[in-house]
């Protein structure tokens, strides 16, 4: 059974197999969402995209915006009108929303509002491993922490139900292994909610939906402390915290979300069961203090557990002073659990083991399956697609720097598939020094291209930083993707042609929001439910902003690409090249692209590896020459326009 025909089947008891973005997306379905809107970011994607899918078939509106903060704004939109809303994001992008979502906690919400933030322990697919529990800490709203896939579900689908009772949003945090891991989960009812949206701005609170109206902020923050009491009276009858307290044990566990799972695995595996008191936390802000409290003063030591930065544990420490002031309080704080990257069940096994006094019995069996499955699994880093038309536009930047890029370039990288460019996989051992001028390092292969590379719109504002620094040792230049563009730099370009900043800003449109998943976006064409819409060009909005040297070109024609990118280095102020091609992905699904097929002449080939420095994984060297694996290739013809002898040609 297909996952959109399951998402929306109103069986409830049934039991069905889903990811843990999935269930969150059912857990809003259940709950009646009306309106539900996202960008996309792995490793949260998923959650609107099971909900597109089921928008059509339920009359609700699911989109994906331009960015997270529109994604935010449209939801509370809704949500001020009394219907149900959801929006989903990764851990960085609930960053884009924190201006708005710290305002509009400041009078609250009508209908119920959910945030859903999958955070990335261990950065997997981020550029950091922030913990958005602390943000819903910040802003004085409930964060729900599922442990397992049916919590997923079950507490999107409360969620609603707690929003509308405080009339403050509620976030639901997830991290990778719940979001992108499957598990088995029991349908509740599809609520039949079909609210009429209305407005009131005097509803309950006078200027209700304007901060700045009477009484003003400082009321307006001080109901929202009003707020807190309930929420922690609420937060004591949920099932998902739960006290296990049996005769006088010494030792404690406080362990919260995922944390909780792993934590339950390593009692057992130890052997602890009827000897620890287990506390299961599913609200991590605000903790149930009753419940905190009175494991704190039953026993002699605790340990806490939970995925990301110590808020549980920071919380407990303070409860301790007054519950348990000799009490022993152990986690990330004290060194037992590490803090940073990922916890699992051995790493709390150990710490566990460690305070209970217990020597863990090593499991030989599996520590030798490892090993034999390890000799069976190629290391290997991530690559660009064989045919990725970012690799000609890397290596079309490659060649324009080393003619006209003056001394030290500097490339500033954004997020995307192209992100790559900065990974430095195929990257020689570098051993850094504190220098006092400006260094050039050879670029051997597109993963060394990029410099710089942060957040998503930041290399276009990092390149004007640079220029009004006064930046002379070299060319800037600032790479960006076609969503990315959408999403975070068309203030940043209207910011270089207001302040006259000089650099080049090339944008690599492939048509779609690729490294996520292939989403479409405005410049797509379609919607999030696949229907038409407006296509927006990348140029039209460029000149609209008044950029005045624009060029577009297609990155699999390596010398035009080339050339264009060396007039815009020359060029006298802000220039930009768009380097357009859809997703060789997308194109060969569509079957809109039919590769040709590649082969080599090993008597013309010189082993001078060019074809290997451009860094396609479809292109082999092997004995002294080089090849092209025909599994791989896609047959694009860009190897054949590097290769300097002609070795590489277009076979029958």
């Amino acid at each position: 059974m297909r996952i959109e025909d399951i998402i929306v089947e109103d069986s409830p008891g049934k039991r069905v197999l889903l990811m843990g973005n999935e269930a969150i997306a059912r857990g809003a379905i259940e709950a009646g969402v009306g309106v539900a809107a996202s960008y996309p970011g792995t490793p949260a994607s998923e959650i609107l995209e099971t909900l597109a899918l089921a928008a059509p078939k339920l009359g609700f509106h699911a989109e994906w915006s331009t960015n997270e903060k529109v994604a935010f704004e449209v939801a509370a939109g809704a949500a001020l009108t009394g219907v149900r809303a959801l929006t989903s994001m990764k851990n960085a992008g609930l960053n884009w929303v924190m201006d708005m979502f710290m305002t509009l906690v400041y009078g609250g919400v009508r209908g119920g509002f959910v945030i859903a933030v999958a955070d990335d322990p261990s950065a997997h697919y981020s550029s950091n491993e922030q913990d958005t529990r602390f943000a819903a800490f910040y802003g004085e709203i409930p964060c729900l922490e599922p442990a397992d896939q049916q919590e997923a579900k079950d507490m999107t689908r409360y969620a609603f139900e707690l929003s509308e009772q405080l009339e403050l949003p509620v976030m639901v945090r997830s991290v990778t292994r719940v979001s992108h891991a499957s598990g088995d989960v029991e349908l509740g009812p599809i609520a039949k909610i079909k609210r009429r949206p209305v407005f009131d701005k005097h509803w309950k609170l006078p200027y209700r939906w304007n901060v700045y109206g009477p009484p003003g902020p400082v009321e307006k923050h001080r109901w929202l402390h009003s707020r807190q009491p309930m929420a922690k009276k609420v937060v004591e009858k949920l099932p998902w915290n739960r006290l296990e307290l049996r005769g006088k044990p010494k030792l404690g566990i406080i362990a919260s979300g995922i944390g909780a799972s792993y934590a339950r695995e390593a009692v057992r595996r130890l052997g602890l069961n009827k000897k620890v008191a287990f506390l299961k936390i599913g609200t991590p802000t605000p903790l149930p203090e009753r419940m905190v409290s009175r494991l704190l003063r039953a026993v002699k030591t605790v340990i806490v557990v939970e995925e990301g930065d110590p808020l549980v544990e920071l919380q407990v420490r303070g409860l301790a002073r007054d519950a348990s002031p000799k009490l022993r309080v152990i986690g990330k704080m004290s060194g037992h659990l590490p803090q940073v990257g990922e916890i699992n069940t051995d790493i709390v096994l150990r710490a566990l083991a460690k305070v209970a006094g217990i020597r863990p019995r090593e499991d030989r069996a599996r520590e030798r399956a490892r090993a034999e499955v390890s000799k069976l699994v190629a290391p290997r880093s991530s690559t660009l697609c064989a045919g990725c038309p970012h690799l000609g536009s890397y290596w079309a930047l490659k060649q324009a720097l080393r003619k006209v890029g003056g001394k030290v370039p500097i490339i500033n990288g954004d997020i995307g598939c192209y992100e790559q460019g900065g990974y430095g996989i195929f990257a020689k051992e570098v051993k850094p020094k504190d220098t006092a001028e400006s260094v050039r390092y050879a670029i051997e292969s597109p993963y060394e291209t990029l410099d710089t590379n942060y957040i998503m719109g930041g290399g276009i504002g990092l390149l004007q930083g640079e220029f009004h620094a006064g930046y002379t040792d070299g060319a800037i230049v600032a790479v960006a993707g076609d969503s990315t563009f959408f999403h975070a730099c068309i203030p940043a370009v209207i910011n270089a042609v207001y302040n006259k900043a000089k650099g080049v800003f090339l944008v690599l449109d492939n048509s779609w929001t690729a490294m996520t998943g292939h989403q479409p976006h405005p410049g797509t064409g379609l919607t999030a439910t696949g229907e038409p819409a407006k296509q927006l060009l990348i140029e039209d909005i460029a000149r609209a902003c008044g950029v005045e040297f624009l060029k577009v070109v297609d990155p699999f024609d390596l010398a035009a690409t080339t050339a264009a990118i060396e007039e815009a280095l020359k060029f006298g102020g802000f220039a930009m090249v768009i380097a357009r091609r859809v997703c060789t992905l997308q194109a060969l699904r569509q079957k809109k692209f039919i590769g040709k097929r590649m082969v080599v002449d090993p008597n013309k080939c010189t082993g001078c590896r060019l074809c290997v420095s451009f860094g396609c994984p479809g292109v082999l060297f092997k004995d002294g020459k080089g090849g092209i694996d025909p599994l791989i290739c896609n047959g694009c013809g860009m190897c054949a326009q590097v290769c300097p002898t002609g070795a590489i040609s277009v076979g029958e």
